[in-house]
């Protein structure tokens, strides 16, 4: 296996959280998909602490439960590695290159294109279609990343029984779920030529990514997610934090200091006026088709309400769910929807090609 590989139907995407391991499975029908297993299971305390994996062995007896949970014959899966542990770079090339000639020229041009001996890391590439200025040229996206990150998921993941045959970047995933979701759920946004600003907020951070003309072209990261409002409110330790995410959902807040509340909410917003600031100045009011937000931040009546009054464009809080029929046994989970995109685009990367 190299960084990527290619998987057949069904697909199969697994999503290592910091809190929570999912996974997901496709079948193709033609040019569509129906969700066909799901299954998500909460993991023990810093076992995955931000990007990493502190004990392999447990993480694999945890996958070893997911996977018998799920109940899916398909061992084949798609996992991913944190973006902020990859690099992405797009590259032009003759349109007439083949993904041989394709991959001789990044070997060749390895060290200008990637920060670390070619030795050391894994890399695959996509061509994304002719170049839109460039005659004769197609758009290539490069990504690559160190070896050990990406060998400590998959020891992890063949202890859970798992084989792993893609290892593909968050970030694309989760572009890659949107790419699919919005034609269906958000119509209106397929020809708007402004760019569209995605949101993931996690328990453990905040990640922002700016997507122009269907790629990403700029992606931020700030640490700090829901876990720092739920530590403050927790001081004590009387209440787990998913019960006070359950709570939040709920939009039951009463007994919750209000202006410990506020400033949390104030400054999750800061943090996404600072990061589109520096990346584009007098953007982030109205200079977006959309704000998708993704993960367990969508799933907060609270955040929302926060970023919605804050700018003059949709906010759109995506659950893959409102899109695909869940199996009857997995209903139960279509609310939690928002935080398996990332387990969505993975399996969908299933289907697509690969290099190494």
């Amino acid at each position: 296996m190299g960084l990527f590989g290619l998987g057949k139907a069904p697909g199969l995407g697994v999503d290592l959280s910091v809190d929570t391991i999912k996974a997901l499975e496709l079948t193709a029908h033609g040019e569509s998909y129906t969700i066909s297993q799901l299954a998500e299971l909460q993991l023990p305390e810093n076992l995955i602490t931000e990007d990493d994996i502190t004990d392999v062995e447990r993480l694999g007896k945890q996958l070893e439960k997911l996977r018998k949970k799920l109940g899916s014959k398909s061992k084949q899966v798609v996992a991913a590695v944190s973006g902020n542990q990859a690099i992405s770079k797009q590259i032009a090339v003759s349109a007439d290159l083949d993904d041989e000639a394709i991959a001789e020229k990044i070997e060749a041009e390895a060290e200008a294109l990637i920060p670390f001996p070619i030795n050391e890391v894994r890399y695959d590439f996509e061509s994304l279609g002719p170049h839109p200025s460039l005659a004769g040229q197609q758009r290539v996206l490069v990504t690559a990343t160190r070896t050990v990150t990406v060998d400590t998921r998959v020891e992890a993941l063949e202890q859970g029984g798992f084989e792993v045959k893609i290892m593909d970047v968050d970030t694309q995933a989760i572009l890659r779920a949107c790419n699919h979701l919005l034609p269906h759920l958000a119509p209106d946004l397929v020809d708007n030529e402004q760019p569209l600003l995605i949101i993931d907020l996690s328990v453990t951070g905040l990640h922002m990514m700016i997507v122009e003309q269907g790629e990403i072209s700029y992606t931020r990261y700030q640490s700090e997610g829901l876990e720092r409002l739920f530590n403050g409110l927790d001081e004590d330790k009387s209440i787990s934090h998913s019960e006070l995410f359950a709570k939040f959902r709920a939009n039951e807040l009463d007994g919750f200091p209000e202006l410990f509340i506020a400033d949390y909410l104030s400054g999750l917003w800061t943090q996404i006026s600072r990061g589109v600031q520096l990346y584009k100045n007098n953007l982030l009011e109205a200079g977006f088709a959309a704000m998708v937000v993704v993960n367990s931040g969508a799933m907060v009546p609270a955040v929302l309400e926060t970023l919605k009054s804050n700018v003059q464009y949709p906010v759109l809080p995506l659950n893959p769910f409102d899109h695909f029929e869940l199996p009857e046994s997995s209903a139960h989970l279509h609310p939690h929807g928002p935080r398996f995109v990332e387990a969505l685009g993975l399996a969908l990367r299933s289907f697509t090609p690969w290099h190494t």
